[in-house]
């Protein structure tokens, strides 16, 4: 029952921590377990392994954070069975300083002690005073009653724990209550609110109150290095950017400040680095914002600064040369689609760079600093690209390679989308028999520089197989077909896979 009532211990301790960090910030220990899980996972090729097992989507960060809770839950269970509270709580402040602060490892380890005390205070069988020869004791509150001579006197003198089945009911019923707790917590994360990936055939068909190819924001693709409810809820009405460094003069802004800055709106294709060839991984919206320069002039640059260092809410971190900061192509925006960011998006602010990918372009951005010098980001750290620049890629939506099937005889297209970043692509070709011949395909020009190019070719095919592929041309730039995987420069390869026509 020690470690039952231990159990007990550990959900209550983990409970009221994330209700801390919920209501103020408070770091929550598990949470820094599993970023530092994430960053080990982080590697291109144990990243890329992660990715085949458990797909694109937020799979294998919530088999990551399954298993960190498990480890948490389940070492504070150990801890507090093994030994009384003050040692388990010296025990556990000693084995958090590895992954959090101090003052949260003090906090966590006194609160332990505490909670894990009080558990057994209220659980504990109680302690019932000694046998004496002749004596019983009754599990009723009340004297000892005489009822004869006692045949063994090995009990005299014994103190003997009373029978108390209330307690032992009562600690079950917690323990099982806090199994619930924690597995329908973990369960939860296993739920698909069906906004984690794009459409590819809804972002390129036209219909609807958005122009044609802009991605409806509820099937814009999202990838964080958090899992989606540890995302951070960013309050719009106390935020504020900070702009420091080697700054002649240090903002504090708030989103109404930034939004006297002159007005920028523009549609701008977003993709990301670890989006295998074809994959969903990429979308194209109608941003509005402003430009990183004025914000920049308006602070003022100091003589020595060379870099522009980005910090997140949520500890992201990312860098970028200050020459390339002060061009005017780089925005900070704070609108998709004609409404405000959305938590999954940035809110209140993130970073559109064009012809990088989406890595060095931070969401939730609390703080820009300029620096002399240069910081790796969040995933450079761990061997992924440091200029993240975009690869030229092609994609075929219709048919879609999940169901590559089309009907004999009927007229119909193949479609699909290329994209180079902010190089033009001036040409997109199509096979239909496994590279022997390509047809040009009809170019959909893009209304801005930086959005994607969408593509098709009529085709009316006969009953039978046909080995599809796409490739993109930017002048003299071909896309290139050496298969490569997304990590760490960015995927390579033409898109390509059979259909089946009847």
């Amino acid at each position: 029952m020690r470690f039952l009532r231990a159990w007990i211990a550990a959900i209550l301790l983990s409970l009221i921590g994330y209700l801390l960090f919920v209501a103020s910030g408070v770091a929550y220990p598990p949470l820094r377990l599993f970023g530092a899980l994430t960053q080990l996972l982080g590697i291109p090729r144990l990243f890329q392994l992660v990715h085949q097992v458990f797909g694109l989507g937020q799979g294998g960060k919530i088999f990551a954070f399954t298993g960190v809770s498990l480890l948490w839950l389940g070492g504070l269970t150990l801890l507090g069975g093994l030994w009384r509270g003050q040692i388990s709580g010296l025990i556990a402040f000693v084995l958090m300083l590895i992954f959090t602060p101090w003052y949260v490892a003090l906090g966590y380890g006194i609160a332990f002690w505490l909670i894990l005390d009080g558990v057994n205070a209220l659980l504990a069988p109680k302690r019932m005073a000694a046998v004496v020869p002749g004596q019983v004791v009754s599990p009723i509150a009340g004297p000892p009653v005489t009822l004869g001579p006692v045949p063994d006197a090995r009990g005299a003198g014994r103190t003997i724990t009373a029978p108390d089945q209330t307690r032992r009911t009562t600690t079950a019923l917690l323990a099982a209550g806090g199994a619930v707790v924690a597995g329908g917590g973990l369960t939860a994360l296993f739920r698909d609110n069906g906004e984690a990936a794009a459409s590819a055939v809804a972002s390129v068909t036209p219909g609807g109150p958005l122009p044609f190819g802009v991605t409806p924001v509820k099937d814009w693709y999202y990838v964080s290095k958090n899992l989606e409810p540890f995302d951070p809820k960013v309050n719009g009405s106390t935020w504020r950017l900070k702009v420091d460094g080697l700054v002649r003069t240090p903002q504090s802004l708030s989103l109404q400040d930034l939004k006297k800055f002159t007005p920028v709106r523009d549609e701008r294709t977003l993709a990301c680095i670890s989006n295998p060839v074809g994959g969903p991984l990429i979308s194209n919206g109608i941003w509005e914002g402003f430009r990183l320069s004025e914000l920049l002039k308006a602070a003022g640059v100091q003589s020595g600064a060379k870099y522009l260092l980005w910090e997140a809410a949520d500890g992201y971190t990312e860098s970028l040369p200050l020459g390339r900061a002060l061009e005017d192509d780089i925005l900070l925006v704070h609108s998709l689609n004609g409404a405000p960011l959305n938590v999954k998006h940035g809110f209140p602010l993130r970073v559109l760079i064009p012809g990088r990918y989406g890595m060095k372009q931070p969401r939730w951005i609390t703080r820009i600093s300029l620096s002399a010098e240069d910081q790796p980001g969040y995933w450079v750290k761990r061997g992924w690209s440091k200029t993240a620049e975009v690869e030229l890629l092609s994609r075929i939506d219709e048919p879609a390679e999940i169901s590559p099937q089309m009907k004999a005889g009927v007229a119909s297209a193949l479609r699909g989308v290329a994209f180079f970043g902010g190089k033009p692509v001036t040409k997109v070709e199509v096979t239909t028999d496994g590279g022997k011949t390509w047809s040009s395909a009809r170019l959909v020009a893009p209304r801005t520089q930086y959005a994607w190019t969408p593509w098709e070719l009529p085709f009316t095919p006969a009953a039978g197989t046909y080995q599809v592929a796409v490739r993109a041309y930017s002048g003299s730039t071909v896309q290139k077909d050496a298969e490569a995987d997304a990590l760490p420069e960015g995927a390579t390869g033409y898109h390509h896979f059979i259909v089946n026509v009847s």
